[in-house]
């Protein structure tokens, strides 16, 4: 796909992540609550319905059908805080290629993001990535991306820095959870 289709991938996943919540700010979406051990999963289906990315959610958290997508990212909500899994259709791209292209996009945006200087984590699955705290207005957040060789990953965790303090068990261990079809632990 290469580079250029990389950061158009980026720059919808910007606007989902950015975009649509912010625009949507002040209509009720449709939320369907999950189950605790649900799995969502996100990207272009494969034969037999699989999608290329999965996370798994614990109790407490909902789907936010009017800020998802499965074919390119989910939103989940919980309490005031926000985690949205998109998928970022590109190979052989570093997290470091991932995390500067994001920001790249949004830039471009005119989102007025502050980041902490990002860190690397791994999956349990063992996908390297790279994670830093965001901040945006008054919410803060954290920014994940993950690359594993065929496909990558963006999550945005965003909200009220309450709401982000009080969910940040779930929140890490739904980052950790992430899993890639085809990759082998």
């Amino acid at each position: 796909m290469g580079w250029p289709g990389s950061i158009a991938i980026l720059l919808i996943l910007g606007f989902l992540a950015i975009g649509l919540p912010l625009a949507n700010a002040g209509l009720v979406d449709d939320v369907v609550p999950l189950k605790a051990g649900t799995v969502v999963q996100v990207g272009q289906e494969f034969d037999g319905g699989r999608r290329p990315v999965s996370m798994l959610v614990p109790g407490g958290w909902s789907l936010d059908e009017g800020a998802s997508s499965l074919s390119e990212a989910v939103t989940l909500v919980s309490g005031g805080a926000t985690v949205q899994l998109g998928v970022i259709d590109v190979r052989a791209a570093t997290p470091q290629q991932l995390w500067t292209g994001q920001h790249l996009i949004f830039k471009a945006q005119g989102v007025p993001v502050v980041t902490e200087e990002p860190t690397p984590i791994t999956t349990e699955q063992g996908v390297p990535g790279l994670a830093g705290m965001i901040t945006m207005d008054d919410h803060i957040g954290t920014q994940a991306v993950f690359a594993a060789p065929d496909q990558g990953a963006s999550v945005l965790v965003a909200g009220a820095p309450g709401a982000i303090a009080s969910h940040t068990d779930d929140i890490s261990q739904m980052i950790s959870s992430i899993q890639f079809a085809g990759v082998k632990q």
